[in-house]
């Protein structure tokens, strides 16, 4: 399950925070040429960054299937990928989501392996994960221990060969395709694409790609079962696939692997299935949407449909332009709109083959309420910016800043893991000439003014829709597969003269000051983090990267220690606008660092100020200090008005979010101090001045113990410039503390039940051991993966009770526990209780009969992650960071982790389970949401103590 941090600037910013010529208004285009390239590569042809050692082979099998060979001597897993270029485009109207529906139907089960779990068992017996994925092409994908490799790639290369695709099961994943759109129909994102496909008319792009059990059954003229036959076998054909092999082994007996298992799909000699139906833009003409939100969101989007382009992705007119309009640099217009207090944020968003044979290319401006007064005005400005652009702004010197920028990134590109590896390539084989699959995203080769210009003719009124998007809109229409309504209306000839009249006087962005001039290295010897610096209020540690030392990046984490700073929901409030409005601000500046290669997040999960700056060294210590001047700078009114109105809009807009990612934010507040429910947030909101906010900033930064943590491109010396940057003239010593949380007693059962405006039902469990200590934390990571796919195959393959089904591992801190999580769109809160208390139950009869050999390959597979080599210096940061924000300063947890695993048996394995789950003595804390599609009833639920008031709850802690 994708984790959700609750930071207030990253709630508050979701909502921020998806035959013709070109040139002519009716164009159409059609798919790129370049995914047609069938012939043999050489591997020499396939440019990869100077970083990367691997190797690389792109052969073409006699069935005309496009493999890429990538051999890793250090990776600690193999993996896969292969893509099928078919996706929700082709749909037939009378099936709407038959191709996510296939993609389900094809992992239960093949002739030759026909148990429907048995791909998602052997993965897990064999330290392996899965998915696959349905947009406009459908990509499957795996990765799994060396060792298991082949019999993987057999299993998984039978997909494509002889899927059972047998009708018994047709009604269970029809039922997981619902549950599956059951969390998402409230998402005003996938609202807006939807109506966004809605408004091209008859062009296939306009379907309902998820399905449900309406879209997706038996109607007259239509057997569901036959018609996903028919679309297996018209649309899955070696010629229209591309594969990615990822493994320590080399090129040639990889290259022997892709023989013998994927050689003998069927080659079908299919001709692409891109969508090439032109739209005839003279009969859509400019219109105006009026949409409602489902969320508090306050946005205007220009938003213009494009041909296809993808074609000049080394010459990137798509990124040139998003550069120039999302600027907020001196006399850009977000500049000048922030200044007059209409605009919070702007953004661009663009995705050219988003509709197959065209795309979107959408600017996006977060309004105030002033903002939502003056939308003609805004619109008529950014309009008139595009035509500052076409005229002047189609100028090499920005093309040598991005490419600069693009460079340096593949210079010095980062590897990702195996399995986002290979899903990534396999898409990109569809797009982009193999020779550029990997180079695609940084490719700028030259400056090409004619493309740019070319899509500039395509950003005019008779491509646009312009999206009025706040609560306050006239609406006469409901979407018919998403939760919102709208209106359309076309915009007069009169309106498109009004937006000639200029306004306001506009400038093009100045050029990027951050972009780094050296590349020198400087890591230090410390091979764990070492305190370099310890003078009054002022820690800083050190740690030289041990697997990227050629690298020049660093990761920098600036802490301001105030164990207090969030003691009251007021504190809480005052504390998140401050990041806030830290961060939206000043945007301009956060652009130019990230556009040079440095990034600025907070880490939200702490209690006080926690930011990491990560990225090229080079120039941080300038970023820095502007950092240290900017968090103490004084909240003016206006900011404060417009700060407090955007996080009220975005904390009241938290419950359409994924209902279970509401569960398990609730979780966190119910777990940790500092944390507060919305509404308690939202009262000590209306409370907060301007004046108490600016006192706040200033106590707490008076307050806190500046702590420095530093990895990777860094000298002690510059731990030190970057504390002098960063220290005010007032600074505390003060002895460490980590954030009071949950200490589960023996036999403490608690729950915390709560009303949820969405449908479903979502419930979280952990089950505690009482420290249980490093010993408990290894059984419960090897048997995790165990008892995810069993309670994954019941609850959800099984009995079809959610989408969202998982188990994990739960560690709190000395505490050793087990978390279960299951979003319902069929069960109340007492059925999903009672289910789970069932299954924790009925499991233990199948860990019982677990044996040795199954027990070893569990641990294997456990072992092999915990020693795995980090890929980025992200992720060898990670253990030191979580250490060091705990305070555990010998900074070994992994290791002892890794010792304890390996010093366990399945005896011990067994009586952890029994200890944490079944004995009265384990402790239990639930979470659950209760949607309105079940009966409202919260008396309390049968063997739990309720927890009405988590404020009071934190006081036990």
């Amino acid at each position: 399950m994708k984790k959700n941090k609750f930071t207030f600037s990253a709630v508050s910013l979701a909502l921020l925070a998806a035959s013709c010529s070109a040139v002519l208004l009716t164009g159409c285009s059609t798919a790129p040429s370049s995914s047609m390239v069938t012939e043999q590569v050489s591997a020499q042809s396939i440019l990869t960054s100077p970083n990367d050692a691997r190797q690389y082979q792109a052969i073409t099998l006699p069935n005309q299937l496009q493999v890429v060979l990538v051999s890793d001597p250090s990776a600690e897993k193999s993996a896969a990928a292969l893509s099928v270029d078919v996706g929700w485009l082709n749909d037939p109207k009378e099936q709407q989501g038959l191709a996510h529906f296939l993609e389900h139907m094809l992992f239960m089960g093949t002739e030759r392996f026909p148990d429907p779990d048995g791909y998602h068992n052997f993965m897990n017996q064999h330290g392996g994960s899965t998915n696959a994925y349905t947009n406009q092409l459908t990509n499957y994908m795996f990765e799994i221990n060396h060792s298991h490799y082949e019999e993987a790639l057999d299993r998984f290369a039978d997909f494509f060969k002889s899927p059972l695709l047998l009708s018994d099961y047709v009604e269970k994943e029809r039922h997981a395709i619902h549950s599956e759109w059951s969390m998402y129909r409230t998402s005003d994102g996938w609202a807006q694409r939807a109506l966004a496909a809605k408004l091209l008319g008859d062009h296939p792009a306009n379907q309902f790609w998820i399905g449900n059990l309406d879209s997706l059954s038996d109607k007259e003229g239509s057997n569901l079962h036959e018609e996903m036959q028919a679309f297996y076998q018209s649309y899955y054909s070696a010629n229209r696939m591309k594969l990615v092999l990822i493994s320590s082994e080399p090129l040639a007996q990889m290259q022997l692997l892709a023989q013998q298992f994927f050689a003998d799909i069927e080659n079908k000699d299919l001709a692409s299935p891109r969508p090439k139906r032109c739209i005839n833009f003279d009969e859509l003409g400019p219109r105006r949407v009026h949409y409602i939100p489902n969320t508090e969101m306050q946005a205007l989007r220009l938003e213009f449909t494009i041909d296809n382009n993808i074609e000049h992705f080394a010459a990137k007119p798509n990124e040139f332009l998003a550069h120039l309009l999302s600027s907020e640099m001196p006399g850009t217009p977000a500049q000048q709109l922030k200044a007059m207090g209409l605009l919070d944020v702007v953004t661009v968003q663009y995705d050219p083959k988003y509709f197959g044979n065209y795309g979107y290319f959408s600017i996006d401006l977060y309004l105030t309420e002033a903002g939502l007064q003056q939308r003609e005005a805004i619109s008529a400005i950014m309009l008139q910016y595009i035509e500052q652009i076409r005229q002047h702004g189609v100028d090499d010197k920005y093309y040598q800043e991005i490419s600069t920028s693009l460079l340096n990134q593949f210079n010095f590109l980062e590897k990702s893991d195996g399995f986002s590896y290979a899903t990534e390539l396999s898409a990109a084989m569809q797009y982009y000439p193999i020779s550029s699959v990997v180079s695609a995203p940084f490719q700028y080769d030259y400056f090409n003014a004619d493309a740019i210009e070319q899509l500039l003719t395509q950003l005019v009124p008779e491509r646009l829709t312009l999206w009025y998007i706040s609560q306050q809109e006239p609406a006469d229409q409901e979407l018919s597969y998403f939760q919102g309504r709208y209106s359309v209306h076309p915009i007069t000839e009169q309106e498109q003269l009004a937006w000639q009249q200029p306004l306001i006087p506009l400038s093009l962005p100045e050029l990027n000051r951050f972009q780094p001039s050296s590349f020198a290295l400087n890591h230090s010897d410390y091979r764990k983090p070492t305190l370099v610096l310890n003078e009054s209020g002022v820690e800083g540690w050190l740690m030289g990267s041990q697997h990227f030392a050629d690298q020049p990046r660093g990761q920098l984490l600036m802490q301001w220690h105030q164990p207090t700073a969030k003691q009251t929901a007021k504190d809480a409030v005052m504390h998140g606008l401050w990041q806030l409005l830290f961060l939206v601000n000043h945007q301009a500046l956060w652009q130019e660092a990230s556009a040079a290669g440095m990034q600025l997040q907070p880490e939200g999960e702490e209690y006080d100020l926690v930011l990491r700056l990560s990225g090229f060294t080079d120039k941080q210590p300038e970023l820095v200090q502007q950092i240290g001047q900017l968090l103490a700078a004084e909240v003016t009114p206006q900011q404060f008005t417009q700060g407090r109105d955007l996080l009220q809009r975005s904390l009241r807009s938290m419950e359409q979010q994924m209902q279970v990612n509401q569960a398990v934010e609730l979780l966190r507040t119910t777990l940790r101090s500092g944390r507060f429910e919305l509404d308690a947030l939202l009262d000590a909101l209306q409370s907060v001045t301007v004046e108490e906010l600016n006192t706040y900033i200033q106590q707490t930064l008076t307050a806190s113990q500046l702590r420095l943590l530093a990895q990777g491109n860094y000298a002690a010396a510059d731990v030190k410039a970057i504390a002098d940057a960063l220290t005010g003239p007032q600074h505390t010593t003060r002895q460490y503390q980590v954030f009071r949380s949950w200490q589960p007693k023996p036999g403490q059962r608690l729950s915390v039940l709560r009303s949820n405006p969405q449908t479903d039902t979502s419930l979280i469990r952990s089950q505690q051991l009482p420290d249980g200590g490093t010993a408990g934390k290894a059984a419960a990571k090897v048997i995790s993966g165990h008892l995810h796919q069993t309670f994954f195959n019941q609850l959800r393959t099984e009995e079809q009770l959610g989408y969202v089904v998982q188990a994990f591992d739960m560690p709190m801190n000395d505490h050793a526990g087990l978390g279960f999580v299951i979003q319902s769109p069929v069960l109340s809160a007492e059925q999903l209780q009672q289910r789970v208390d069932e299954f924790l139950q009925q499991y233990a009869i199948q860990l019982a009969e677990l044996t040795d050999e199954q027990f070893n390959r569990l641990k294997e597979a456990q072992l092999l992650e915990l020693q795995r080599a980090p890929t980025n210096l992200t992720e060898e940061f990670s253990s030191m960071r979580n250490d060091w924000l705990r305070n555990r300063l010998s900074f070994d947890s992994k290791q002892q982790l890794i010792a304890a695993v390996k010093a366990l048996t399945l005896a011990e394995m067994q009586q952890f389970y029994q200890q944490a789950v079944l004995s009265e003595q384990a402790a239990a804390l639930q979470v659950i949401l209760q949607g309105q599609e079940q009966e409202q009833d919260f008396t309390p639920l049968p063997g739990f103590e309720p927890v009405e008031d988590l404020t009071q709850f934190h006081q036990t802690f």
